[in-house]
């Protein structure tokens, strides 16, 4: 591919994703944009939904998301084709007035869609199939077409039941073998995702409460509340962090076996041994590890300058 620094988008981006033929981006308010391989952005932003998209993974060339409204209190999650052109979706109004199941409206251009009961807490996606956790309803994973493989309750954990919030889930996490869920206190289980199954529970011994889990192979990034970051592998920290504010994004370095995050007015690259910071300023939104570009919140793309760290 012949890369080079992608053009400046023309709304506020909330999240990238890549694809075969470059990057999708995802606005603040239910945009998207694809970007080819040579920064270019392809076609206008549109909205297939009228809501913001609450998250998404892609999974071969389609693009699994769930967009939730908490003020008119619905979600829909959808699959859509990223070998077609994104096509725009009804307005904001339509859905005041269509409100009953038989006459749902859902997103446009979409391969299937469903309308959701509950809210959508998280959404995570490997190779083959995705798994989701729906509000005091349970856990699911589906396939690319939407058929269901498994469910499980929602999790909960025993030793944190006393403890304010310390359930509630966070973050979660999935490889081709193992899909994990995170609670705000520390606890983890653990699925197979091919077949459901818990393989361990646990409550880490944590100090303080997580935002924040990312996860390459055996190693763990994680974030807590206070803007406080550790590595984790093999289940020892090695190594403690502060940052100035929440993460956007982060991702593994293979290269230089460390994270490399995208932060608040900062870039930030840190590993076992090493930790260095770029000042911005505005907020990064994306940071990708192989190329060195990254992405703001003002839609302007550039390139990591390491001379100012």
């Amino acid at each position: 591919m012949a890369w080079g620094i992608p053009e400046k988008l023309a709304f506020t981006p909330k999240f990238i994703l890549r694809y075969n033929s470059g990057y999708i981006a995802i606005g603040v308010d239910g945009e998207l944009q694809k970007i080819d391989s040579d920064g270019k952005l392809t076609g206008e932003p549109v909205k297939p939904f009228p809501t913001p998209i609450r998250s998404a993974v892609i999974i071969g060339d389609r693009l699994v998301a769930t967009w939730l409204d908490q003020e008119l209190m619905l979600a829909r999650m959808a699959a859509i084709d990223l070998g077609k052109e994104f096509s725009e979706g009804v307005n904001r109004g339509e859905l005041r007035v269509r409100r009953s199941i038989d006459k749902s409206i859902h997103p446009s251009g979409n391969d299937w869609s469903h309308v959701l009961d509950a809210e959508p807490i998280a959404l995570s996606g490997n190779s083959k199939s995705f798994s989701f956790v729906l509000w005091k309803k349970g856990v699911y994973n589906l396939s690319v077409n939407s058929v269901e493989n498994w469910r499980s309750p929602e999790p909960s954990w025993p030793k944190l039941a006393k403890i304010p919030r310390a359930e509630d889930i966070v973050a979660t996490v999935c490889d081709d073998e193992v899909y994990e869920i995170w609670s705000k206190g520390g606890g983890v289980i653990r699925y197979d995702v091919v077949s459901g199954d818990i393989i361990n529970q646990e409550v880490l011994p944590i100090d303080g409460y997580l935002n924040e889990v990312y996860k390459h192979g055996d190693n763990y990034l994680i974030l807590y509340n206070n803007s406080t970051i550790a590595l984790l592998k093999d289940g020892n920290v090695q190594l403690n962090a502060k940052l100035s504010g929440p993460i956007s994004y982060a991702e593994w370095c293979e290269e230089t076996h460390g994270w490399q995050i995208a932060g608040w007015r900062e870039l930030i690259f840190v590993s076992s041994k090493e930790h260095k910071r770029i000042s911005l300023q505005e907020i990064a939104v994306f940071v990708d590890a192989k190329t060195g570009f990254y992405l703001c919140n003002d839609g302007v793309w550039d390139i990591i300058d390491n001379k100012k760290s």
